[in-house]
Order: C-alpha cells, then sequence, then structure tokens
C-alpha cells in the first residue's frame, strides 16, 4: 500500500514537472505608465473587427481544420465565429450576446454550452471578452493599472506585467522608432503554470497593420495549439444586431 501511494505521488510531481514554469523577465524595471497608455490606445482603436481566416487545431498530434471562418466582435461585448462549408454554406456558428454562448449545430439546433462552447469549436477554454482582445492582437482591460510593471531590454523589446483575479499576465511589447509598438506575445500565468500562452505574426500587412496576420494559442498543459490566419480584415466598421442573433443566422447563409 506504501508503495502505490508513494508511486501515484511522483506520478503526480512528474505530471506538473513537465508544465512550462514561469521565468524570471528579463531586463531593467522602468516606468510603467507610458506602456499602459500605449495599450489602452490600441485596445480601444479597434471597436468593431470583422474577418475571414483559416482556424487549425492540433491536440495531442491530431489535427483538424477550417479553411473559411468569419470572425466578428463588437466593442468586445459580443462575438460571432462561424464556419462555413466548401460552398459557402454557413456550417455552425458560435455565438456570445454579452451575457450567454450559444451554439447552432450543423444541423440547425441551438445550444447554450457557456464557455465550453468555445472549447468544443476552438480547442481553448477562454472567456469571450477576453478572446476578443486576443484575437484582435490587444489586451483587455487593465482593471489594476496600479500594480502593473514593465522591464525593458536593449533591443527594444519590453514586458509589461499585468495583474487580475490570481493570473499574471506578461504583454510583450516591440517598441521601435521607425515602425508603431505592437504585442508580440502574452503570456497567463495563474500562480507559477502558465495557462497559455499568445503569439503574434505581424509580418504581412492586414487592414493597415492594425492586425496581426497570424495568432497562435499555446496551451501546454493539454498539448494544444490553435492558428488563425487572416486573409481579409476591417476594422470600425458598422455591425448589424443581427449578426449575433442565431434565429437570423440560417443554414446555408453566411453572415461575414
Amino acid at each position: 500500500m506504501k508503495i502505490s501511494r508513494f508511486v501515484v505521488l511522483v506520478t503526480i510531481l512528474l505530471l506538473f514537472s513537465c508544465l512550462p514554469k514561469k521565468p524570471e523577465i528579463p531586463g531593467t524595471r522602468v516606468p510603467v505608465g507610458p506602456f499602459l497608455t500605449v495599450l489602452e490606445q490600441q485596445r480601444t482603436a479597434v471597436t468593431t473587427f470583422k474577418a475571414v481566416a483559416g482556424i487549425e487545431v492540433m491536440k495531442s498530434g491530431n489535427r483538424r481544420s477550417a479553411d473559411t471562418v468569419g470572425i466578428v466582435f463588437d466593442a468586445r461585448r459580443r462575438l460571432l465565429i462561424e464556419t462555413f462549408g466548401p460552398l459557402g454554406q454557413s456550417a455552425a456558428a458560435l455565438v456570445w450576446d454579452g451575457n450567454e454562448v450559444l451554439v447552432r449545430l450543423p444541423d440547425g439546433g441551438i445550444k447554450k454550452p457557456g464557455k465550453a462552447g468555445i472549447e468544443k469549436m476552438l480547442g481553448i477554454s477562454i472567456d469571450a471578452k477576453e478572446l476578443c482582445a486576443v484575437l484582435s492582437g490587444t489586451v483587455s482591460e487593465i482593471v489594476r493599472p496600479q500594480e502593473a510593471q514593465a522591464f525593458c531590454e536593449t533591443n527594444g523589446t519590453c514586458v509589461i506585467e499585468l495583474f487580475e483575479d490570481g493570473i499574471e499576465r506578461r504583454v510583450h511589447l516591440y517598441t521601435s522608432s521607425s515602425s508603431p509598438d505592437r504585442v508580440t506575445e502574452q503570456q497567463v500565468y495563474r500562480s507559477d503554470t502558465l495557462i497559455y500562452r499568445v503569439r503574434y505574426d505581424w509580418s504581412e500587412p492586414i487592414s493597415n497593420g492594425l492586425i496581426p496576420a497570424k495568432v497562435i494559442i499555446e496551451n501546454p498543459g493539454k498539448k494544444l495549439v490553435l492558428t488563425v490566419r487572416y486573409s481579409e480584415a476591417d476594422l470600425n466598421l458598422p455591425v448589424s444586431d443581427d449578426t449575433f442573433n442565431l434565429v437570423e443566422i440560417a443554414v446555408g447563409e453566411g453572415n461575414v
């Protein structure tokens, strides 16, 4: 019995040791105020977002993908993710209406799975409002600016630490006198454990360079990598209320 308990204990310790731990932040501590201003300006610069993308989910070596996915959000208070079939027909849709997450299945049925609906479609468990920020290369509202910190290296890379409800977010910001400041990576920790990491590719011009060409979300604990590649994106255009009404999103009709 003692041997069995010892084996279980060792197994648990090994499992936790496999998860990436929180490293020290390199660089020199600098005043954080200017960086908070930049992040807030970037956040408020994107009010509405309407894009077409390809999505790939890799989980434990298994791959699934969708070549045409419409993504729409309105001021980070409503969200639509809609997949399309090979003939352009709407195959399935997920809507966050600001209160709850609803999913329209391929057969037209509507369910209310909550956050589990996002995980079912994208493979990652994440709050809908936070997902809007992640997909647009920005951060969500900074609720405790007085606790934020910033560290910079001589190569122009700075890391801004943000805290909220037991969560630490590390935002990597590349600063340069010849180009706009851009978020290149976000890391979200609970205690010392990495919950998820987001990396951004700004190499291709999308929507005047305000939106990253590619968003890669990694969840090490679930061995999951979600890749979103944008083919086109429009910012700050009017979005109809019907866009977020699953009754109006009829099978066979696209809304993006």
